[in-house]
């Protein structure tokens, strides 16, 4: 390992990061860190209690907490080190990292990142009105109510309604507290729809079409002001909002680094085995398409984790170049986003996207203005889309399209 300092450096400890550790120490790898900002790993799913995980990984429903347990228990040789903060990553494996024993300088053989993604708030989404306490998100609120046992208010509105929306329905229903709606700016929840039987158990309003207008108080919030198409703006009375979802890939480390970014999402560009634009350096999970539910990150990570072992043997060596792949409208991502071909075997791969709204039609795939792939899907935001065993040939970028009609491309 001469000019190295370790093997493999993770950052991140969610289930995608646990899984390449899991998969890379499988594989007899044995200098491999991983490496944590926050005081205890595990990511988001440590501060999630509902029993949504463990479903593809352990064939059983599980809890955040115990599907973390379970799944560190996989990688006893791993080391982890938390409360360090990786503040930038350079050519050549280099990472600079901060913890308390200060600032330190390491060179990986490789690196994986792992680092997540992070919910929109308030601000990102541009809701005016005041700045009153009790403004938070999913996250903020799994934290108050199941890490320092606070109730941060009694008769809050949930914003959103993806499945992480009803995540934390269930964490206010374990707290004692009572929303008092939640809010969705389309005409059906984000989530699957029998997640609305959850809320109706609850005697939590589902308001359909409708977007905040204001948001009143001075130090605590006092109401929030609606507006919907055809109904007059309504003033709802509350103490606290919480704005849940809009998942974006936490990957500040990335944008400020040499590695290639799509220029729409700013998400790092992988190819078909997770590496990015540097051979050097992977990125997976939902820092790549934010966001997906933790079995699927940990299935990818262990994957990803494989084919860095196999890397790291000498075989077989990404290839120095790759194509991008292009989406058309209404296609918020793909994974992968370009690929490498030449010495990578069977020139197929699986694509993963998300849309932007809901979508019926075909999927189409083009290379060379030839179609490679077409087929009738149904789409909806926050889903995960598979393509699988898309074939492609060496040399062309590649063009994937929602196509309504043979006139229509949206």
């Amino acid at each position: 390992m001469s000019g190295f300092d370790i093997d493999v450096a993770i950052v991140g400890s969610g289930p995608s990061g646990i899984a390449a550790a899991t998969a890379l120490s499988a594989a007899g790898g044995k200098d491999i860190v991983v490496y944590e900002r926050e005081t205890a790993i595990g990511g988001v799913p440590r501060h999630t209690h509902h029993p949504s995980f463990g479903l593809r990984v352990f064939k059983r429903p599980m809890s955040g907490p115990k599907f973390i347990a379970a799944l560190v228990r996989r990688c006893p040789d791993v080391r982890f080190e938390t409360s360090t903060t990786i503040t930038a990553l350079r050519p050549g494996g280099v990472l600079e990292l901060a913890s308390a024993s200060g600032l330190q300088t390491i060179r990986a053989r490789h690196i994986i990142l792992a680092t997540g993604a992070r919910e929109t708030p308030r601000h990102g989404r541009l809701v005016p009105g005041l700045r009153p306490q009790g403004v938070i998100t999913t996250g903020a609120l799994q934290q108050f109510i199941y890490s320092a046992q606070l109730r941060p208010f009694e008769r809050p509105i949930i914003v959103g309604t993806e499945l992480v929306s009803f995540s934390a329905l269930w964490t206010l229903r374990h707290a004692g507290i009572q929303p008092v709606a939640m809010i969705e700016g389309g005409p059906r929840i984000s989530a699957y729809r029998p997640a609305t039987l959850f809320a109706r158990a609850m005697g939590v309003p589902i308001r359909y079409n409708t977007e905040i207008a204001d948001i009143s108080g001075i130090e605590t919030l006092q109401s929030i002001t609606t507006r919907a198409p055809g109904i007059e703006m309504a003033t709802i009375a509350c103490d606290g909002l919480i704005f849940s979802g809009g998942f974006t890939g936490e990957n500040t480390i990335a944008a400020a680094s040499h590695l290639g970014l799509n220029a729409n999402n700013r998400i790092p560009l992988v190819d078909q085995n997770w590496i990015t634009s540097d051979p050097r350096v992977s990125a997976i999970g939902n820092a790549i398409h934010p966001a997906d539910m933790g079995d699927q990150c940990y299935l990818e990570g262990r994957k990803a984790g494989a084919y860095v072992a196999r890397l790291l043997t000498g075989n077989p060596a990404p290839g120095k170049t790759f194509v991008e792949i292009l989406h058309g409208k209404g296609i918020k991502m793909t994974t992968p986003s370009i690929l490498r071909c030449g010495t990578l075997g069977d020139p197929r791969f699986d694509l993963a996207f998300h849309v932007t709204s809901p979508f019926e039609g075909r999927v189409r795939i083009s290379q060379n203005e030839q179609v490679i792939y077409e087929k009738s899907k149904h789409c909806l935001p926050t889903r995960r889309i598979t393509l699988r065993n898309v074939r492609f040939q060496s040399g062309h970028s590649i063009d994937v399209s929602l196509v309504k009609n043979a006139d229509d491309i949206t």
